[in-house]
Protein backbone atom coordinates (compact mmCIF):
# COMPACT_ATOMS: atom_id res chain seq x y z
CA UNK A 1 0.00 0.00 0.00
CA UNK A 2 0.99 3.85 -0.69
CA UNK A 3 2.11 5.97 1.54
CA UNK A 4 -0.73 8.62 0.34
CA UNK A 5 -3.14 5.83 1.06
CA UNK A 6 -2.21 4.69 4.60
CA UNK A 7 -2.31 8.33 5.57
CA UNK A 8 -5.86 8.67 4.21
CA UNK A 9 -6.66 5.10 5.76
CA UNK A 10 -4.93 6.88 9.00
CA UNK A 11 -7.47 9.78 8.41
CA UNK A 12 -10.45 8.02 7.94
CA UNK A 13 -9.95 6.16 11.27
CA UNK A 14 -9.43 9.08 13.20
CA UNK A 15 -12.41 10.48 11.22
CA UNK A 16 -14.53 8.14 12.76
CA UNK A 17 -13.21 7.84 16.44
CA UNK A 18 -13.88 11.67 16.53
CA UNK A 19 -17.68 11.23 14.41
CA UNK A 20 -18.68 8.88 16.57
CA UNK A 21 -17.51 10.50 19.82
CA UNK A 22 -19.05 13.45 18.49
CA UNK A 23 -22.92 11.50 18.43
CA UNK A 24 -22.52 10.71 22.20
CA UNK A 25 -21.36 14.65 23.09
CA UNK A 26 -24.35 15.68 20.85
CA UNK A 27 -26.36 13.47 23.11
CA UNK A 28 -25.17 15.53 26.33
CA UNK A 29 -24.95 18.62 24.87
CA UNK A 30 -28.65 18.59 22.89
CA UNK A 31 -31.88 18.89 25.08
CA UNK A 32 -33.53 16.03 24.07
CA UNK A 33 -36.12 13.99 25.37
CA UNK A 34 -33.91 10.83 26.48
CA UNK A 35 -30.06 11.62 26.00
CA UNK A 36 -29.81 8.27 24.32
CA UNK A 37 -27.15 7.97 21.39
CA UNK A 38 -29.08 6.17 17.97
CA UNK A 39 -27.42 3.11 17.18
CA UNK A 40 -28.56 3.62 13.61
CA UNK A 41 -26.67 6.66 13.53
CA UNK A 42 -23.22 4.89 14.84
CA UNK A 43 -23.69 1.46 12.47
CA UNK A 44 -24.22 4.49 9.27
CA UNK A 45 -21.44 6.28 10.27
CA UNK A 46 -19.54 3.06 10.96
CA UNK A 47 -20.58 2.08 7.55
CA UNK A 48 -19.67 4.63 5.63
CA UNK A 49 -16.21 5.21 7.16
CA UNK A 50 -16.14 1.10 6.14
CA UNK A 51 -16.77 1.64 2.27
CA UNK A 52 -14.23 4.41 2.14
CA UNK A 53 -11.47 2.26 4.00
CA UNK A 54 -12.43 -0.98 1.46
CA UNK A 55 -12.21 1.44 -1.57
CA UNK A 56 -9.00 2.94 -0.80
CA UNK A 57 -7.18 -0.67 0.38
CA UNK A 58 -8.66 -2.87 -2.12
CA UNK A 59 -9.35 0.07 -5.43
CA UNK A 60 -6.86 1.62 -7.92
CA UNK A 61 -5.47 4.96 -6.55
CA UNK A 62 -8.22 6.56 -9.32
CA UNK A 63 -11.58 5.15 -8.06
CA UNK A 64 -9.85 4.96 -3.97
CA UNK A 65 -9.10 8.91 -5.00
CA UNK A 66 -12.37 9.51 -6.40
CA UNK A 67 -14.48 7.64 -3.50
CA UNK A 68 -12.53 9.32 0.01
CA UNK A 69 -12.85 12.69 -2.10
CA UNK A 70 -16.87 12.19 -2.81
CA UNK A 71 -17.03 11.17 1.17
CA UNK A 72 -14.86 13.93 2.69
CA UNK A 73 -16.40 16.66 0.90
CA UNK A 74 -19.90 15.28 1.89
CA UNK A 75 -18.65 14.92 5.42
CA UNK A 76 -17.59 18.85 5.33
CA UNK A 77 -20.60 20.05 3.41
CA UNK A 78 -22.72 18.04 6.12
CA UNK A 79 -20.56 19.32 9.11
CA UNK A 80 -20.53 22.88 7.84
CA UNK A 81 -23.49 23.13 7.16
CA UNK A 82 -25.64 21.62 10.33
CA UNK A 83 -22.76 23.31 12.71
CA UNK A 84 -22.08 26.72 11.04
CA UNK A 85 -24.56 27.90 8.80
CA UNK A 86 -27.76 26.36 9.91
CA UNK A 87 -29.80 28.26 12.76
CA UNK A 88 -30.40 25.27 15.35
CA UNK A 89 -29.37 23.88 18.77
CA UNK A 90 -26.24 22.54 17.52
CA UNK A 91 -24.84 25.39 15.45
CA UNK A 92 -21.20 25.76 17.47
CA UNK A 93 -22.02 29.22 18.36
CA UNK A 94 -25.60 28.66 19.80
CA UNK A 95 -25.05 25.76 21.48
CA UNK A 96 -26.59 25.93 25.36
CA UNK A 97 -23.60 26.82 27.83
CA UNK A 98 -22.46 23.76 30.47
CA UNK A 99 -20.33 20.71 31.05
CA UNK A 100 -20.16 19.51 27.44
CA UNK A 101 -19.90 22.48 25.63
CA UNK A 102 -16.24 22.94 24.99
CA UNK A 103 -16.09 19.35 23.91
CA UNK A 104 -18.97 19.44 21.49
CA UNK A 105 -17.47 22.67 19.58
CA UNK A 106 -13.75 21.05 20.16
CA UNK A 107 -15.26 17.72 18.12
CA UNK A 108 -16.61 19.88 15.84
CA UNK A 109 -13.73 21.96 14.96
CA UNK A 110 -11.57 18.12 15.21
CA UNK A 111 -14.04 16.77 12.05
CA UNK A 112 -13.70 19.76 9.83
CA UNK A 113 -10.10 19.61 10.25
CA UNK A 114 -9.79 16.27 9.39
CA UNK A 115 -12.29 16.46 6.99
CA UNK A 116 -9.99 19.10 5.11
CA UNK A 117 -7.06 16.73 5.47
CA UNK A 118 -8.73 13.81 3.80
CA UNK A 119 -9.88 16.06 0.76
CA UNK A 120 -6.15 17.70 0.63
CA UNK A 121 -4.66 13.85 0.50
CA UNK A 122 -7.37 12.81 -1.48
CA UNK A 123 -6.18 15.36 -4.10
CA UNK A 124 -2.82 14.37 -3.73
CA UNK A 125 -3.71 10.58 -4.43
CA UNK A 126 -5.21 11.79 -7.68
CA UNK A 127 -3.06 13.61 -8.61
CA UNK A 128 0.06 11.67 -8.03
CA UNK A 129 0.35 9.82 -11.56
CA UNK A 130 -0.63 12.99 -13.31
CA UNK A 131 2.83 15.05 -12.55
CA UNK A 132 5.27 12.28 -13.33
CA UNK A 133 3.07 11.96 -16.55
CA UNK A 134 3.68 15.16 -17.64
CA UNK A 135 7.56 15.34 -17.55
CA UNK A 136 9.31 15.49 -21.20
CA UNK A 137 10.24 12.34 -22.50
CA UNK A 138 13.98 13.71 -23.18
CA UNK A 139 14.22 13.71 -19.58
CA UNK A 140 13.09 10.45 -18.84
CA UNK A 141 15.51 9.29 -21.35
CA UNK A 142 12.96 8.11 -23.90
CA UNK A 143 13.60 10.54 -26.70
CA UNK A 144 14.49 8.92 -30.28
CA UNK A 145 17.97 10.19 -29.85
CA UNK A 146 19.31 6.37 -28.48
CA UNK A 147 19.86 8.14 -25.07
CA UNK A 148 19.15 5.83 -21.98
CA UNK A 149 17.99 7.22 -18.90
CA UNK A 150 21.13 7.46 -17.29
CA UNK A 151 22.85 9.82 -20.59
CA UNK A 152 19.37 11.22 -22.31
CA UNK A 153 19.66 14.95 -20.97
CA UNK A 154 23.47 14.93 -21.42
CA UNK A 155 23.69 13.71 -24.99
CA UNK A 156 20.68 16.14 -25.90
CA UNK A 157 22.71 18.90 -24.73
CA UNK A 158 25.70 17.94 -25.68
CA UNK A 159 24.98 17.90 -29.44
CA UNK A 160 22.64 20.94 -29.46
CA UNK A 161 25.87 22.70 -28.31
CA UNK A 162 27.49 21.09 -31.11
CA UNK A 163 24.83 22.27 -33.61
CA UNK A 164 24.74 25.50 -32.16
CA UNK A 165 28.56 26.06 -32.74
CA UNK A 166 28.46 24.77 -36.43
CA UNK A 167 29.60 21.03 -35.87
CA UNK A 168 28.14 18.34 -38.25
CA UNK A 169 27.23 15.27 -37.05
Amino acid sequence: MTRPRMLILLVVAGHWGVAVAHIFLAANVLASPDNKVSWVAVALISLGHASVSVALWKLGDRIAGLASLFFFLAASGADLYEHFLQASANNVFMVAPGNWTPWFDASVFALLALEILGCLLSIRLLGGKMRSARRHPAAAGEAGTGANKTSGLRNLRVSGILKMHGAKS
